[in-house]
């Protein structure tokens, strides 16, 4: 460990350690990023890429050696945080979401390492440490590689849907999403079931009241004029005579016919008559 930076050497080492550091913490972190996810292919992607990264783990310890310099593991405050921030947020989240939070974390792991690398392989060339920068290289392949992987899988979830169905069911998201659905369509119906039943209650209450209202002393000429030949009215009106020549309402029946023509020409001539006077 060191006590002060001195030399660019010394910076160099410092960064190596702390790379050791961030390869051993990303480790742990991704077996509990692995426990945490739903879907199978999550999983499957973080359990390959935790081998990958025992082997950068030897890489980075290989390099020590190359260089002629102990293991140093200096700190990486980073990872750590990111690994704390992925905790907090699968405490907070539903677990049907856990695939989200997942890949998000080691997304931003990823270009975390990324830039490790690519600083190191830099000052790795400036030193003149050509086997270091390659195994260095060979390193940050594997995290571009993985990188590419977990932004293609985060973008097909996002497209697909975040959440999971374990059970084979909707998610909790989607199930509220439907029920309030539901219950908007429900609400709505009983509304227009509401005003429709007392637009009928007020017209049929009409009708009802000219129904009871008696028909006396009506004639066959006060009643409404035939409907014109060809043409079907709602209803047939059928009347009967009496003994004392008055005419009244009957009923009606539904499937009104057309009058036949006896039938029309009474009513016209009866019209004619009122007409006249005569």
């Amino acid at each position: 460990m060191f006590g002060r930076l001195n030399t660019p050497e010394e910076i160099f080492s410092y960064d190596l350690g702390a790379a050791l550091t961030m390869e051993r913490d990303t480790l742990a972190m991704l077996g509990r990023l692995e426990e945490a996810a739903q879907r199978p292919e999550v999983k499957q992607l973080l359990r390959e890429h935790a081998a990958e990264t025992r082997v950068q783990v030897e890489v980075v310890e290989q390099c020590f050696a190359l260089l002629g310099q102990e293991v140093d593991d200096s700190p990486c405050p980073v990872t750590k945080a990111l690994a704390a921030e992925a905790e907090t947020k699968l405490k907070k989240a539903d677990d049907s979401l856990a695939d989200a939070v997942v890949l998000a974390a080691a997304l931003q792991t990823e270009h975390h390492e990324q830039a490790v690398y690519e600083n190191l392989i830099l000052h790795a060339r400036a030193r003149g440490a050509e086997q270091v920068a390659v195994l260095l290289e060979s390193s940050l392949a594997q995290e571009r590689g993985a990188g590419d992987r977990v932004k293609a899988l985060a973008g097909r979830i996002a497209v697909t849907g975040v959440a999971t169905t374990p059970e084979g069911g909707m998610s909790t998201g989607a199930k509220a999403g439907l029920a309030a659905g539901v219950a908007a369509a429900v609400g709505a119906a009983a509304a227009v079931a509401s005003r429709v039943g007392g637009h009928e209650e007020g017209t049929g209450g009409h009708a009802a009241h000219r129904a009871e209202a008696p028909v006396t002393g009506a004639t066959a000429t006060d009643l409404p004029s035939a409907a014109p030949a060809g043409t079907t009215t709602g209803a047939t009106t059928t009347t009967t005579t009496g003994t004392t020549g008055t005419t009244g309402t009957t009923g009606t029946t539904a499937g009104a016919e057309v009058l036949n023509d006896d039938a029309l020409e009474e009513r016209i001539a009866q019209s004619e008559h009122r007409t006249t006077g005569s």
